[in-house]
């Protein structure tokens, strides 16, 4: 269908924008960040998904691929329809959708209105396999940026001592700012225990 739209923003209502594409208006759906940055008046070019059933033809429109992809792979998600894909979108950038998925953080999906604890969970998981899968996946999601942190002695130390991984960073980020540069893994890993201990 529509790889991308280019026209004018005519007007925008709750959820999404009247895009006046050389006098042809398409309601184009789109995430609230991307909803909150382009302005009546203003030229966009919009990066298109077309959902189409028996009863309605819709729009769903994003300004950076990444936002189109993470789109896209939540639709191949049992449970997950257009509406609930959004809902994620609206509610998290790229980068915070990929942190909670390396970090297993089920709750930061039930945050999501429409978005219940078994679904979060199925999120989880199906988006977990998909990581280890998909190279374009892992580059939109920072895949790169995790594995320096499993490279991380101290925080994989941690996490073999029963630690999350969102629990190990924490931990030995706040260690090494104690410390200094000067500390070597085994004094954060220590540091970092004491300091969890005490909590």
């Amino acid at each position: 269908m529509f790889a991308f739209l280019r026209g004018v923003i005519a007007a925008k209502t709750l959820d999404a924008i009247h895009l006046d594409v050389n006098g042809i208006g398409y309601e184009v759906i789109v995430p609230h960040p991307v909803h909150d940055r382009i302005g009546i008046g203003r030229e966009a070019t919009l990066l298109t998904y077309c959902h189409i059933r028996e009863d309605a033809f819709t729009i769903f429109g994003f300004l950076r691929e990444e936002e189109k992809t993470l789109f896209v792979m939540l639709l191949s998600i049992s449970g997950i329809g257009p509406k609930a894909a959004m809902s994620v979108l609206s509610s998290m950038s790229p980068s915070a959708f990929g942190r909670a998925i390396k970090d297993s953080d089920v709750t930061a999906f039930t945050r999501v209105p429409g978005i219940g604890k078994k679904t979060g969970q199925r999120i989880v998981l199906e988006m977990k396999a998909k990581l280890g899968q998909d190279a374009e996946l892992g580059a939109i999601l920072g895949e790169e940026t995790f594995a320096a942190e499993e490279a991380d002695d101290a925080i994989a130390a941690l996490m073999s001592l029963g630690c999350s991984p969102l629990e190990a960073k924490k931990a030995a980020q706040s260690a090494r700012k104690k410390l200094g540069a000067a500390a070597t893994d085994e004094d954060v890993v220590r540091a970092a225990l004491q300091s969890m201990a005490r909590v």
